[in-house]
């Protein structure tokens, strides 16, 4: 039914004498045809902006999950850290002693060092000596080659990614937690306009605010349907 036949039932027009139908009972039929809408916007808007705000914390609590484990994260990357330092100083210190015993040709001493390289840095130091004439030093160090790797360092990269994937968790559980909220906002207004249209003597204002109504009404069941939907 048009805003021109609304009219015409709410006696805005001059009734037409072909119909029949009473002014008082045009004006009965508006009446009721308003209340039907007025509901339909205030039910759909109540349940919408209800759904938006359990949506919004739902959202809210995944951000709050990620910011905890990030936390998590960074005691852990400190944890790491010292341990992978301890490491590396351990092993540059040992090496550092068997090149000195190696350039003093201290052959008890190289061989006392060498049963004490930690296990991750041995296969290093082979690839290292592998080419080296006897007796000499080769040169550089183990610490360059792809061989040395440390477990505390893959652990410390792998939290790094997940440290990362954890901060873009957040951002995106923010952002739309927060497109629920303004969401919800929207729904504020159906509420506002449709309420508020029935308060009104003249039918004109009252379809104009209905009209209003169903434009923000509109916006937030099209926002609801293609946002992120999460359920806990």
């Amino acid at each position: 039914m048009g805003i021109l036949s609304l009219l015409k039932i709410g006696g805005i027009s001059s009734p037409d004498k072909n119909t029949g139908i009473e002014p008082d009972k045009g004006k009965q039929r508006f009446q009721r045809i308003i209340e039907i809408v007025i509901l339909v916007l205030l039910a759909t808007a109540t349940v919408a902006s209800a759904w938006c705000v359990y949506e919004a914390s739902a959202w809210g609590n995944v951000q709050m999950e990620n910011v905890g484990a990030i936390a998590l994260a960074q005691g852990e990357s400190i944890r790491l850290t010292d341990n992978d330092n301890m490491l590396r100083t351990i092993d540059v210190n040992l090496f550092l002693s068997w090149v000195q015993a190696a350039s003093e040709t201290q052959t008890g001493r190289m061989v006392f060092l060498e049963d004490r390289f930690r296990d991750e840095f041995r296969p290093a130091f082979n690839e290292w000596l592998q080419g080296a004439k006897p007796g000499e030093v080769p040169p550089g160090t183990p610490f360059s080659l792809q061989s040395y790797s440390l477990k505390t360092s893959r652990e410390l990269e792998q939290l790094k990614l997940n440290m990362s994937v954890s901060l873009d968790n957040v951002r995106q559980a923010n952002a739309n937690s927060d497109s629920y909220v303004l969401t919800t906002v929207f729904g504020a207004l159906v509420l506002f306009f449709a309420g508020v249209s029935g308060k009104w003597k003249w039918p004109v204002i009252t379809i104009i605010f209905i009209g209003i109504a169903m434009i923000f009404l509109v916006i937030v069941l099209q926002r609801v349907f293609t946002l992120p939907v999460i359920i806990t």
